[in-house]
């Protein structure tokens, strides 16, 4: 999304570097002649590896008002921004519905599980991730890579709105007006960008996504790349990460959904041919999911994690095929867990009656065949983020 130009570059590489709460993830992607990639490494530098402390948790039970309940409330709040504060992403069977128009910044609280590691709900702590990232640098000599920095799920809000009627070259300074409102920080401390909603047909739409960032965590995350050496060429959001590796599977072609799992919650995304059109954060986190799967294919907390999933993805999918006018998507795609098995894509099928499976990741992330897939489920949206094509650059 946002660009900037350094130093000379290797052209055939693009590095992704995502901070997160208690680490950094990190990924490395190589152009090769045949016009193919491959994700020659990825890397998660963890704080609490490195000697340093963990980061606290945030309190548990932080929770908002009451959501709207019904769809047309949801769809409301969904075009004006809604409430997509600081981890307060309420699950589908709260009547909230955490669609790509309710990522407010600056508000999110730690939402219902209470665990925030891993997350970005309570900010990140840059002056003790520094150290990590300099030192991978140096070591991996990366400093004339060019490379892409993605924003905490905290840092900006994606808001789904009309596009105004007035020439290509004034659409940002237009969408300056439609989001001020919309938004919980003054519209003089945002950074914008927007992009296309295309129609059915594959047109540009009547509708666009706009990124309002703010400019104090757009203006962290440029200093602490640069200060780490790197060549930073672009800022972009994990959306559009997830949208560059949902475009490399075979289900694009009719839509998928994609769900990359956090350690406290989920992140889902539905494309069609490449295009972005939908995203919620979902009540289901990397950990509840392994440890319900630790306890067994019948056990009760995997079946009820697995009834509030299919909720979420079932009115999820409502608001994508009533709202955007589009068919049924061809698959769901999951992430990879650590214990993840069958059961979990049979049980999503049956109940949601589409095709699901687990991602790939040397098949479909593109990951180099001598690397394990197990340290590189961490680095899911750091992978995506090095595949970018265009981006929202604040």
């Amino acid at each position: 999304m946002f660009k900037w130009l350094r130093r000379n570059q290797q052209a055939n590489q693009l590095l992704a570097v995502r901070p997160l709460l208690d680490g950094v993830a990190v990924a490395l992607l190589e152009q090769l002649p045949n016009q193919q990639c491959v994700v020659r490494w990825t890397e998660y530098l963890s704080l609490s590896e490195s000697g340093e402390p963990e980061p606290r948790a945030a309190p548990a039970g932080v929770d908002s008002a009451p959501a709207k309940d019904g769809e047309e409330q949801r769809a409301s709040r969904d075009r004006r921004g809604g409430d997509r504060r600081s981890g307060d992403r309420r699950s589908g069977d709260r009547g909230g519905d955490r669609r790509s128009g309710d990522r407010r910044s600056g508000a999110r609280r730690a939402g219902e599980t209470g665990a925030s590691s891993g997350s970005e709900a309570a900010g990140h702590d840059f002056e003790r991730l520094a150290p990590l990232l300099q030192r991978l640098v140096r070591q991996r000599d990366l400093r004339q890579v060019p490379c892409t920095g993605v924003l905490g799920s905290g840092d900006y809000s994606l808001i789904l709105v009309d596009a105004p009627d007035v020439p290509p070259s004034e659409i940002r300074a237009a969408m300056r007006w439609q989001v001020k409102e919309l938004i919980d920080f003054h519209i003089d401390d945002a950074v914008i960008d927007v992009f296309d909603v295309p129609e059915r047909d594959g047109r540009s739409g009547r509708r666009l996504y706009a990124v309002a960032a703010r400019r104090g965590k757009v203006v962290q995350l440029i200093d602490f790349l640069t200060a780490a050496g790197l060549n930073l060429n672009t800022i972009d959001i994990p959306e559009l990460a997830l949208r560059n590796l949902a475009a490399r599977l075979p289900e694009d072609i009719g839509g998928v959904a994609l769900i990359a799992f956090e350690r406290d919650h989920g992140l889902m995304t539905v494309t069609r041919q490449g295009a972005l059109y939908f995203s919620r954060r979902v009540d289901c986190g990397s950990e509840r999911l392994a440890a319900a799967l630790a306890e067994g294919g019948g056990s009760s907390a995997l079946e009820s994690l697995l009834d509030g999933l299919t909720i979420e993805i079932q009115r999820s999918l409502d608001f994508y095929e009533r709202h955007f006018s589009q068919p049924s998507i061809a698959g769901i795609v999951l992430a990879p867990v650590e214990g993840g098995g069958d059961e979990v894509c049979r049980y999503l099928s049956a109940q949601l009656g589409v095709p699901t499976r687990w991602l790939d990741l040397h098949a479909d992330g593109a990951l180099a065949p001598e690397l394990p897939a197990l340290p590189a489920q961490t680095c899911v949206v750091a992978m995506g983020a090095a595949m970018r094509r265009d981006s929202v650059a604040l």
